[in-house]
């Protein structure tokens, strides 16, 4: 009897544990499509413009949505249930804003309350009523895994081009799909900038919207040099605790958001405005002592392979501007985008390699940090240029990548993959064991010299405001 005992207990804790890892593991669902199947999709939705963006919240417990709605009929309302027939719904309701033209307007709103591993279901008001019910899942939050991918720019480098749009749509359509299909305990996705092309097409982000894979995964989308062509960024995004500074103009705007013991600065490169890129720096750093792990994003590829870093304003300007900053601030990783080339490079503090960062190996609490550079989806460039502070550039030109980054409570482990097979290309672990160290005297020292980029800053968005003007746009 007491062996039968003995076996009943084993069973029971194989099924515990069964159980346990298949809830642990809940994954997107299978939306994969052929490239006929997508064009249906593109066709059928194309000449909408009211799928909903899901964004990252400020933190964990926090989803933003936002959608287009007709004026006359918009709601800003959203129901979350934990039941897929959407019984004891909470409704969360949000604010209404003008839309990019005159017939619609931007609903967003903020669902709070996220709890870890859990399954929801919601909907959003739209034209015709409630939507169709949508399920998310949440995961783990004190250790998680966020994708990252960049440089998606729906249509391309060209201008009102169908046959373009929905290639690269396609694209993007089959990378979350192998990302996603390999990788189901992803969080959220993180993007350096260059979402869509011109930025002024409403198809545009129609179509960036398109895969049924962004229904259940949020998203964070730094804004790009594409992105600043126009103002549809503005319409179609509800990023967390926006930062719109003192200097900046138009679209400009940074943003942060807390996940886990993760703080994500995420910068928009685009703006020369130092003084206002350092105080969003301060006020969340300020806001957020206790994180174990600070990232950076932005677009302009710092330290990327290829010819970035022969371009003067890449080279001089950003790096003047930024660099500052993620040396002040003491971040451990920094991801760019913009050159289309898939690369990282080694430890970098103030300009220089203090420390080589190899492919497959673990460091423990090493000086410098890390630039990680994403490839593209509209078309990937050949990291052809090769400089001392590059540890790995991935040279294939016809293949998509990317980049998953797995954070523990004392582990960093970035891996980036192959977009068509998911094929390890590279990876790189860092380990943690000391809490940041604010060195004041060195932190006022970095601010004084800093307030001359702050005024060079200045000088430089008043010029670059004229080329802009004179050249229709940035580029």
């Amino acid at each position: 009897m007491k062996k039968t005992y003995k076996l009943i207990a084993v069973l029971l804790a194989v099924i515990i544990c069964l159980f346990s890892t298949f809830t642990a593991s809940a994954d997107f669902g299978n939306h994969s499509l052929t490239k006929e199947q997508w064009q249906k999709v593109y066709d059928e939705k194309i000449l909408e413009n009211t799928l909903p963006t899901l964004c990252v919240g400020a933190d964990e417990t926090e989803l933003n949505l936002c959608w287009h709605a007709h004026k006359d009929t918009a709601e800003a309302r959203v129901l979350v249930s934990k039941n897929s027939d959407m019984t004891e719904a909470i409704e969360f309701t949000g604010e209404i804003t003008p839309a990019e033209n005159d017939e619609q307007v931007v609903c967003r709103v903020t669902v709070r309350g996220i709890e870890e591993n859990s399954t929801y279901y919601y909907k959003w008001y739209s034209d015709n009523g409630w939507s169709n019910a949508y399920k998310y899942e949440s995961k783990f939050f004190d250790s998680f895994k966020m994708l990252v991918v960049g440089d998606i720019q729906i249509g391309g480098q060209s201008y009102d081009n169908p046959e373009e749009q929905s290639r690269i749509g396609y694209v993007w359509q089959s990378l979350l799909d192998e990302a996603l299909t390999k990788n189901p305990d992803i969080s959220f996705l993180l993007s350096p900038g260059d979402n869509t092309s011109t930025g002024e097409a409403a198809d545009e982000w129609q179509t960036l919207l398109m895969p049924e894979y962004l229904r259940s995964l949020p998203m964070a989308l730094a804004i790009g040099n594409h992105d600043k062509k126009g103002m549809m960024y503005e319409y179609y995004t509800h990023m967390p605790n926006e930062f719109f500074g003192k200097y900046f103009e138009g679209l400009d705007r940074d943003f942060w958001f807390r996940y886990g013991d993760v703080l994500y600065l995420v910068f928009d490169a685009c703006s020369g405005s130092a003084a206002d890129h350092r105080v969003m720096a301060e006020e969340a750093i300020a806001l957020n002592g206790d994180a174990k792990w600070r990232v950076g994003v932005m677009h302009q590829g710092l330290y990327a392979p290829g010819i970035a870093m022969l371009e003067p304003e890449t080279n001089i300007l950003l790096n003047a501007v930024f660099q500052p900053i993620y040396e002040m601030y003491d971040l451990d990783i920094v991801f760019t985008g913009h050159t289309h080339m898939q690369g990282r490079s080694n430890f970098i503090s103030d300009g220089v390699v203090v420390g080589e960062a190899k492919s497959g190996e673990t460091y423990k609490d090493p000086c410098g940090i890390i630039y990680l550079n994403v490839n593209a989806c509209c078309d990937q460039g050949n990291a052809g240029y090769l400089f001392p502070y590059t540890a790995y550039a991935f040279e294939n030109a016809d293949v998509t990548t990317y980049t998953t980054v797995d954070f523990t409570e004392s582990t960093m482990e970035i891996k980036t993959f192959r977009g068509d097979n998911s094929e390890l290309l590279d990876s790189i672990t860092i380990e943690k064991t000391k809490d940041f160290s604010d060195n004041e005297v060195s932190v006022f020292f970095r601010t004084a010299l800093y307030k001359l980029v702050e005024l060079l800053g200045l000088i430089y968005m008043r010029i670059d405001a004229v080329i802009v003007a004179i050249r229709g746009g940035h580029f």
